[in-house]
């Protein structure tokens, strides 16, 4: 019988301990789990990840994907190739699908003409796969040319889990028989979260202004000079929706049957702003929700505003005690204190238990006096489980520059001597 309990209590044992084992997420002080199949969560100004799940999973991301064809057509407009004045004559392709049952839809009357302008908020606000489509068609002059620049566009970025067969994010079945030459008949786009949210990075940087077409929430859109129709914005999260939410900027909403719900947000509060990635959201019972998509968006960017603070550094806060001062060659005094600039401040969660750490970097070069207080002695990187960027290059750009905390005035040169002597 004690043979039959220390059996079981060897169980029990092993377990606990490969409880305690496991390898810990690299944001285990998250206060909760997004109910989705991926999700990720940035900060703009940084590009510095705050929460991520499953963000390298390609997967199908529906009609977010036109965030692809809508900074293409803003990169042509801002090199002079399009403009927003220029003409579209709709096409039997553009009727067909624009008037196919079950599809976000603006009509497209074939024989019409619409401006650049009109498609692109029709696109952005009700999510319009004609115009889409369309677009797409005055960027490439042809789908399978504009396709190929999508593709080259992702890997211009960096998008490295991205690929795209069509300008809309429908499934190719849906779009038969006017898929792109060349992509199989149940092809479909697909993106990362964290592509996503890289993409979304790139158009709030490069083209700020011409993202407020996001924040309209109605719009007439005159598909005949006597057709108007009344374009209500799939973002709920904006002031008038369902589920709206202070400081939402944008960006863009996605669904399909293999895509699910998913939702990339852009919002801003005071000098923070965050965008967030959710894709295939989920409600309680497990199943594919519209409302789950805000809500679990509510839940990332709750949790960044209020769990994140950009806190003022100060060197003694990350390096060892025997790199807070460092020698100085020829000084009056042989050691410098550092200091950071009084702008730099570093992202930190409020309430984490794992402990940042600096790497420090200095230019030997500059520690030979004399020195002047503020003069920059070399760099800090910051390392840790929550120092994650979207990009190796926006991990470089948050080293912060170490200057001098005091002046170390220049020994004099009888003192070297002797010192050289002895």
């Amino acid at each position: 019988m004690k043979q039959h309990y220390r059996k079981w209590f060897s169980i029990f044992l092993c377990m606990v301990l490969m409880m305690v084992m496991l390898p810990k997420s690299s944001f285990a002080n998250t206060p909760f789990d997004v109910r989705a199949k991926a999700a990720i969560l940035i900060d703009v100004k940084t590009g510095k990840i705050l929460y991520h799940k499953n963000a390298d999973q390609s997967l199908p991301i529906a009609s977010m994907s036109k965030m692809m064809t809508q900074y293409i057509v803003l990169e042509q407009i801002k090199t002079g190739k399009l403009s927003w004045d220029d003409v579209y004559k709709a096409k039997t392709i553009d009727q067909a699908l624009s008037t196919k049952a079950g599809l976000s839809n603006i009509p497209l009357y074939e024989g019409e003409e619409y401006t650049l302008k009109e498609l692109y908020d029709s696109m952005m606000i009700v999510s319009a796969n004609a115009s889409s489509r369309a677009l797409g068609e005055m960027a490439g002059k042809t789908d399978q040319q504009f396709v190929q620049m999508m593709n080259d566009k992702a890997k211009q970025l960096k998008l490295s889990r991205s690929h795209f067969v069509n300008t809309s994010g429908l499934n190719n079945q849906d779009i038969h028989p006017y898929e792109v030459q060349g992509t199989k008949p149940n092809d479909e786009n697909h993106m990362s979260a964290k592509d996503l949210a890289l993409l979304a990075y790139h158009l709030t940087k490069e083209f700020p202004k011409e993202l407020a077409v996001e924040t309209i929430e109605k719009k007439a859109f005159y598909v005949t000079d006597s057709q108007v129709i009344e374009m209500i914005n799939t973002n709920e999260m904006l002031p008038g929706g369902k589920y709206s939410y202070e400081g939402i900027l944008g960006m863009k909403t996605g669904r399909n049957e293999a895509a699910g719900y998913g939702f990339t947000a852009h919002a801003k509060r005071g000098d923070r702003e965050l965008i967030s990635v959710v894709i295939g959201a989920e409600n309680k019972e497990g199943k594919p929700s519209s409302k789950a998509r805000f809500m679990e968006t509510k839940k990332l960017l709750d949790y960044g505003f209020k769990q994140w603070e950009c806190k003022p550094v100060q060197p003694a806060d990350y390096l060892l005690a025997k790199e807070q001062k460092p020698a100085v060659k020829d000084g009056k005094k042989e050691k410098v204190s550092l200091d950071a600039t009084g702008s730099s401040c570093v992202m930190t969660p409020k309430a984490a238990d794992q402990a940042i750490k600096g790497k420090l970097h200095l230019n030997e070069e500059r520690l030979v006096a004399p020195i002047k207080k503020g003069q920059k002695l070399g760099t800090m990187e910051l390392t840790g489980p929550n120092e994650q960027y979207l990009t190796p290059d926006l991990k470089k750009q948050a080293t912060i520059d170490l200057i001098a905390g005091e002046s170390v005035e220049k020994e004099n040169w009888a003192i070297l001597l002797w010192k050289s002597i002895f």
